[in-house]
């Protein structure tokens, strides 16, 4: 089950106006709908450091690929350990819808620190 929300339009200049506050988020495709990463932590400054474009080219090229498109993030405002909490449940869930973690989770369990630019 994913964060039921709209997505936003993933610039920095959105990513900037977010609460400073913990929660859980989700970076996907907005076209799809397809989910690429599942994230915790404070809002802001987790999804700052994905490095969104900045807006400039009103895209996203995310976590260090040439993959460029119109890429969203949604999320819930949770305290620290519930958001902890809240993570495992969306990612168990996803792995057992898809056979599989989200594409940058896998990434990041293999290499165990991310691999975002």
């Amino acid at each position: 089950m994913s964060i039921h929300k709209r997505w936003s339009n993933y610039t920095r200049k959105n990513a900037s106006s977010e609460p400073d506050k913990y929660g859980v988020y989700e970076i996907g495709d907005i076209e799809t709908g397809a989910i690429l990463y599942i994230g915790e932590g404070n809002i802001r400054s987790g999804l700052l450091a994905h490095s969104p474009d900045g807006g400039k080219n009103k895209h996203v090229s995310i976590f260090g690929t040439s993959i460029v498109g119109l890429y969203g993030y949604r999320f819930e405002i949770y305290t620290k350990e519930k958001a902890k909490q809240r993570q495992k449940e969306l990612i168990k869930d996803f792995k057992n819808t898809f056979g599989s973690l989200p594409r940058f989770n896998q990434k990041q369990e293999k290499s165990a620190a991310p691999v975002f630019i």
